[in-house]
């Protein structure tokens, strides 16, 4: 129970977090899916909702993925990965490269097959090839997105040379796109400022730049790096996107936008009237 007055954040916080077991998602929503902690979600879309390109409708045909299991020595660990590749390139070896962290989510909760397929189709995307990282679980999910260095060694090393054996891409940074949301928009912009010669392009959704403060006080890590003059936004092609509902993301990626817009580079900033939520991330 809460006061009409404004409550607690976070006594609000925990009394969400402690009604969270208690909820199920709607059995008759087809826009149902399992949230990043495995609990059931529902979207509730409104008659004036923006419209959202590719999703709808899901069922089109459209190529099959590859699925490969990555075993990683630097990291002493194996995950799934999925390779899914759009349209017809003149030369493959110029076709850009997207990276989607949480690729177990884009390829099983919310598949974004049909949607690629069908925005290339109709020339909203270019042909490319779409790379998907399983994070494995939420505990190594914790250690390797948030600014971790092996993590990137390891796509760098490893992965990447694994996947254009079997479909091959540009190796140019203005071809290469890295995309995720809270760890994964923190883990993409990283990858970007410190191997800026090989990660071009971010797409950032709720960037979780308060790592390590949780409490969002004092300057996250990748913002100290750019006070600091360790990295460089400069050159480098950023989309920067986060909900006014969640306060310590959404400061936070304010932070972070003045610290970028000190440079020179592309970098293109949305708000959006709401909080950290995959469905919203899909229509981004």
């Amino acid at each position: 129970m809460f006061s009409a007055d404004a409550p607690d954040r976070a006594l609000l916080r925990e009394g969400w977090r402690k009604l969270l077991p208690r909820a199920i998602a709607d059995p008759l929503n087809p826009h149902s899916w399992r949230g990043g902690r495995g609990h059931g979600v529902s979207a509730l879309v409104m008659p004036q909702a923006p419209a959202q390109p590719g999703w709808d409708p899901l069922n089109e045909a459209h190529p099959a993925a590859r699925c490969l299991e990555w075993r990683s020595a630097r990291l002493g660990n194996h995950r799934r990965v999925w390779i899914y590749t759009t349209g017809e390139a003149v030369d493959p070896q110029t076709r850009p490269l997207a990276i989607l962290l949480d690729g177990q989510f884009w390829a099983e909760s919310m598949p974004v097959w049909s949607p690629l397929a069908a925005l290339t189709r109709e020339g909203r995307l270019p042909p490319a090839v779409y790379l998907l990282i399983d994070a494995i679980d939420n505990q190594r999910r914790g250690v390797e997105l948030p600014c971790h260095r092996d993590f990137w060694l390891a796509v760098q090393e490893e992965l990447l040379p694994l996947v254009h054996g079997y479909a091959p891409f540009s190796d140019r940074p203005d071809r290469t796109v890295v995309a995720g949301q809270s760890f994964g928009g923190l883990a993409a912009m990283f990858a970007a400022l410190n191997w800026p010669q090989r990660f071009g392009c971010v797409l950032s959704q709720s960037g979780s730049y308060w790592w390590p403060h949780r409490d969002g006080r004092g300057t996250g890590f990748i913002g100290e790096q750019l006070r600091q003059g360790e990295v460089s936004a400069a050159g480098l092609r950023v989309w920067l996107e986060a909900g006014q509902r969640e306060p310590i993301i959404f400061r936070a990626n304010q932070v972070l936008l003045a610290q970028l817009t000190t440079t020179q580079q592309t970098i293109f900033w949305r708000q959006v009237d709401g909080g950290m939520m995959r469905f919203a991330g899909a229509a981004g």
